[in-house]
């Protein structure tokens, strides 16, 4: 009898395991619109200490929590003896104290919304190691000021950082290619961006209603730019080769532009561009 009972708590208690389990993937399904999907297969268990919570794989360590009270956040290079490579979807969300994080070199891939509503970071240095950065990674980071990108990332993925509010400066890295869909938008302090020679294209809404900046400078002559990049972000003036996609793109829109922070912007193709254009004639 003693082990029928033994043997029905056990089987309950695995039960309500698999249902806390089945829970929490699908409220991080609800805030990351990635629907809920079923292990992969070289998965073999969820565990925690008295810092992390994090899943087991073969060959490797996923963080899925943090537990820790240090404001100071140092991500160890392994755990049980296995690297991490992975930081999960939501690893910081909601937590208030943390301000910083180090990320060891072991690690590859930051998931989607990895760092999403860390609403205490203020800095982040992002090694050379992590080659995949997901959607909405640093997303409602709202004391964000410096992030620091390695050469392993080729694409600001879409939402990244929007709704940064404190993020006032932003150089986005020579080895990154394309910039997501409303990868800046809402960032109230962004003052000046620089977009790098290597950036081909900026998505919808990458820059919107972003109502402190002034510059965008695009070193890319032919990057382009969707229909609107800059909605609400009525301040700003786009840097470019006199010959380029960025000065055709504010003649379209009606946009400020100029070839120098240190020359007065103009509007191209208006009266102000033709006068400009004969005084350097003359």
């Amino acid at each position: 009898m003693k082990k029928f009972v033994l043997a029905a708590i056990a089987l309950i208690m695995c039960l309500n395991l698999c249902s806390c389990e089945r829970l929490l993937r699908k409220a991080k399904a609800y805030v990351t619109g990635i629907e809920d999907e079923a292990p992969p297969a070289d998965f073999l268990e969820s565990r925690e200490n008295d810092v992390f919570s994090y899943d087991v794989y073969k060959d490797h360590i996923e963080l899925t929590g943090y537990l820790g009270e240090s404001t100071e956040l140092i991500i160890p290079s392994e755990i049980d003896g296995k690297p991490v490579t992975v930081i999960g979807s939501l690893f910081l969300f909601e937590k208030a104290k943390v301000t910083s994080v180090e990320i060891p070199s072991s690690v590859t891939a930051l998931a989607e919304s990895a760092f999403y509503y860390a609403d205490a970071l203020t800095s982040v240095v992002i090694p050379d190691t992590v080659r995949s950065i997901g959607v909405r990674a640093f997303s409602w980071c709202n004391a964000l000021e410096s992030v620091s990108i390695g050469s392993g990332i080729d694409e600001i993925p879409d939402y990244c950082f929007n709704h940064c509010v404190s993020l006032a400066e932003f150089k986005i890295p020579e080895n990154v290619g394309k910039v997501g869909v409303r990868a800046f938008s809402y960032c109230s302090k962004l003052v000046d961006v620089i977009v790098t020679a290597g950036v081909g294209s900026v998505g919808e809404r990458a820059f919107a209603n972003c109502a402190a900046l002034q510059y965008v400078e695009f070193r890319n002559a032919e990057v382009q730019l969707a229909d609107n990049v800059f909605e609400g972000s009525d301040g700003v003036t786009l840097i470019s080769p006199f010959v380029s996609s960025a000065k055709d793109y504010c003649a379209e829109h009606g946009m400020r532009w100029s070839q120098s922070r240190f020359i007065e912007a103009i509007i191209p193709g208006s009266l102000a561009e033709s006068s400009s254009n004969e005084e350097s004639e003359q």
